[in-house]
């Protein structure tokens, strides 16, 4: 019995070629294309990153723009205390006005910024998303001027404390025991007597007045640094809205 082989013609060398052709390029098609789809989700996530970043700087230049007036206030407070008491250097009671002025030069509203999208980007690794110079340098400022206010806010909270302290052993209380009763408000102006003098205690005024010209040094330096925040705030919603059509 004969049994037959069949006959296989070899390829020849232009049709190797021309299969690694095809293979390379079907391989380099779909790494293309992946790099490609890659791309497009990244890119749509910085975009996603970039209008919620930008929502969170409406709301700090809000918050800024309110506080700056607030800290200005408080610093005119404080020049109202130190003009009265160069006029009247033994005075052993105030006007209710000037007790308006001791409530007034404690406290200032002061800003945090909204960090909800800042965290992500460093939590999660996002900011390397960011492919815009421009846009992550501006970030990077505006970062670093949000770090210097949130070292003052925790100053403030310190320097307030030992100013109510000092203020509360100089306000002699009895001058004001209607006002307390009547108070229902709540605001620290409310507790203030409607006329009238109260009377202080000296034994704490020079330690209070010198608390107080270091402290409208810090207010003034704090007022400084929110409006060169609320400058680079305004310029990084500006340049996101630009560079990403938002």
């Amino acid at each position: 019995m004969e049994v037959h082989h069949g006959h296989h013609t070899p390829k020849n060398w232009k049709e190797y070629v021309i299969e690694f052709l095809m293979l390379f390029t079907a391989v380099t098609l779909g790494f293309f294309a992946e790099n490609v789809r890659e791309h497009y989700i990244e890119s749509h996530r910085e975009s996603q990153y970039m209008e919620s970043l930008l929502a969170d700087l409406k709301i700090d230049q809000t918050n800024l723009q309110n506080s700056i007036p607030y800290q200005e206030k408080r610093v005119e407070a404080m020049d109202s205390l130190f003009a009265f008491f160069k006029n009247q250097p033994n005075a052993t009671q105030v006007p209710v006005s000037v007790v308006r002025h001791f409530k007034r030069a404690s406290w200032e509203i002061i800003s945090f910024r909204n960090t909800t999208t800042i965290s992500q980007l460093k939590n999660s690794g996002g900011l390397r998303l960011i492919q815009n110079k421009k846009v992550a340098d501006s970030i990077d400022v505006y970062d670093m001027r949000w770090i210097r206010i949130e070292v003052s806010n925790n100053r403030f909270v310190t320097n307030s404390r030992d100013i109510y302290l000092l203020e509360e052993k100089i306000l002699d209380a009895f001058n004001s025991l209607d006002a307390y009763i009547k108070n229902n408000g709540y605001d620290n102006q409310d507790s203030i007597p409607k006329e009238g003098f109260v009377k202080i205690n000296r034994e704490h005024l020079s330690e209070y007045l010198n608390l107080l010209a270091r402290q409208q040094t810090v207010t003034r330096q704090d007022i400084r640094s929110y409006k060169r925040a609320l400058k680079t705030t305004e310029n990084l919603i500006k340049l996101i809205k630009s560079e990403y059509k938002l």
